[in-house]
């Protein structure tokens, strides 16, 4: 299975509306966030420059291609044929990926992907580094892995159902 981009490159949007809604004043992590992070209010309504935010679309489109290599299974089938997806449409390649190629792409595996090995086998020791390193605290730890455990789980749901195109 191929990357559908479009979907991708949407799916690296889901930060920022997770982000808008998460660090937002009036909600769980506004003034709560700055505290823990010990940024000032003033440090907090600085505007990020153009230039830094088309930066972090970028870093997230890298992690929303990620998310996609990792829950589409499809995709490692095509890899192991070298990329050609001729070689799955006919013969035994074609009839394992109609027996197989359509597994697992739900967004209920999206969940365990981002839900379970994202946040704990990426977000946690990272987040967990930055935590004892900067010398943050156990809520500063709790409050940006809770928005990237859902962050991940948003975008594995939706990749892992429609962030492929089939090629068989």
């Amino acid at each position: 299975m191929a990357p559908n981009i479009l979907v991708i490159a949407l799916c690296a949007l889901i930060p920022f509306f997770i982000g808008f809604v998460w660090f937002h004043p009036k909600t769980f992590g506004g003034d709560y966030w700055k505290k823990v992070s010990g940024l000032t209010d003033e440090q907090g309504k600085k505007k990020i420059k153009p230039g830094l935010m088309a930066l972090t679309l970028l870093l997230n489109f890298f992690i929303a291609f990620g998310i996609f290599i990792v829950t589409v299974h499809g995709t490692h089938i095509l890899g192991i044929v070298g990329g050609n997806p001729e070689l799955l449409k006919t013969g035994t390649g074609l009839a394992f990926m109609r027996e197989y190629g359509n597994n697992f792409t739900n967004w209920t595996h999206g969940i365990g992907h981002g839900l379970f090995l994202g946040t704990l086998a990426f977000v946690v020791p990272i987040i967990g580094y930055v935590t004892i390193f900067e010398h943050k605290s156990f809520r500063y730890f709790l409050v940006y892995t809770g928005y990237w455990a859902i962050c991940l789980t948003i975008m594995s749901c939706i990749i892992t159902q429609y962030g492929w195109i089939k090629v068989y």
